[in-house]
């Protein structure tokens, strides 16, 4: 069996401001000629196939229309889990009706317990859980993401076939994996972290959440990646989908795509990017860091007659001075930043009941930030 892993489609998100929906259109295309030329059997999607909970109606038909080509049109499975960007509720609205169709959506915690089979191999939807989430349906005393999918996969394995080949989709954070700017951080501290050793008895592990295909090394357990990039911290990463072959064996294989406008970081003089001395192409997305631009009156609406599609302007001299506190900030927590701040002006710690409602009030942030 032939099987397309896609993750972190993000529809409908933008970059400093501006809609990506163009370019996700055309990467979604290109994926429907994939699923042709290799004689795609199934689909999987792990994980924030949306940007945000409330997506707009322009990212919903995108959605739609992608799902009509493969699932209606062809008659390919699709498999899919939520992810920490999607509403789980609305998204799973219809999903039994959904099933009917070959199009199965797993958005709550009772939807990991019965696997999909397909062709002699069982597939495990299991979505991305809140620890209160998890906390609640086992009425267990379940603090991080560790616990949750613990409990989850403790759950699943009694009833496992060993008989068939098991396959599990999730979006979490696999512990060791790579970060990129855009990934959305699941909780404060390192108890967003799931280790890999939980997933031990499944032959393959198709997870979301982080944007890296190659995000860890693992013989069993990996990340397709997003659909593009989706910040500047991104820029070397290629993108793409794997493609997972299962018969007396299991294999996969990353396959890279071409990307509707590239990303890139130049760091070069005002003078030679305006000149194209670099040869850059300019219909591509930019972050310019560049020197000699003081004497420039609006130099970013100068850069965009050049290159309509540049996002980001830097001044070169200030980026050399503040480079050094940037990533020293950007190691640490937000909340030990706030906590350091507080201390320094209080000559106090925290007190654990005020630690927990910061925490509260930074997910409460952090989540209508995205």
């Amino acid at each position: 069996m032939k099987i397309m892993h896609i993750a972190d489609l993000h529809i409908g998100r933008t970059l400093n401001q501006h809609q990506l929906l163009e370019d996700q259109v055309f990467m979604l295309e290109q994926l429907i000629d994939e699923i042709d030329k290799e004689k795609i059997e199934l689909l999987m999607i792990a994980g924030d196939i949306y940007d945000r909970a409330l997506p707009s109606k322009e990212a919903v038909q995108v959605f739609e229309t992608f799902i009509q080509k493969i699932n209606i049109d062809r008659g390919l499975p699709v498999l899919a889990v939520s992810g920490n960007h999607d509403g789980a509720t609305r998204l799973g609205y219809g999903k039994e009706w959904f099933k009917q169709h070959q199009f199965h959506l797993s958005t709550h915690i009772a939807d990991s317990f019965q696997p999909v089979t397909y062709q002699n191999v069982d597939f495990y939807l299991i979505p991305y859980v809140e620890p209160a989430e998890a906390r609640l349906y086992f009425e267990d005393d379940i603090e991080s993401h560790r616990d949750s999918y613990s409990r989850i996969i403790d759950q699943i394995r009694p009833a496992m076939n060993r008989d068939r080949k098991s396959v599990a989709v999730s979006h979490l954070f696999i512990q060791g994996g790579k970060e990129s700017d855009s990934e959305r951080a699941l909780s404060i501290g390192a108890v967003e972290y799931v280790p890999e050793s939980i997933f031990k008895d499944f032959d393959y592990v198709a997870l979301g959440h982080l944007h890296h295909p190659f995000a860890i090394q693992s013989d069993k357990v990996y990340y397709s990646g997003s659909l593009m990039k989706y910040s500047f911290s991104e820029v070397q990463q290629p993108k793409g989908y794997r493609l997972v072959t299962i018969d007396e064996e299991v294999r996969n294989i990353f396959v890279p795509l071409k990307l509707y406008r590239d990303m890139h970081v130049i760091d070069s003089s005002y003078d030679k990017v305006m000149n194209n001395e670099l040869s850059l192409k300019q219909d591509d997305y930019y972050q310019f860091i560049l020197s000699d631009m003081r004497h420039i009156k609006d130099p970013m609406t100068r850069l965009k007659t050049v290159y309509p599609h540049v996002l980001e302007l830097r001044y070169l001299e200030e980026t050399a001075i503040t480079t050094d506190i940037i990533a020293e900030v950007d190691k640490r927590e937000d909340i030990e930043i706030i906590e350091q701040f507080i201390q320094s002006v209080s000559e106090g710690a925290l007190s654990k009941e005020q630690k927990q409602t910061l925490e509260r009030l930074l997910k409460e942030v952090n989540d209508e930030t995205y």
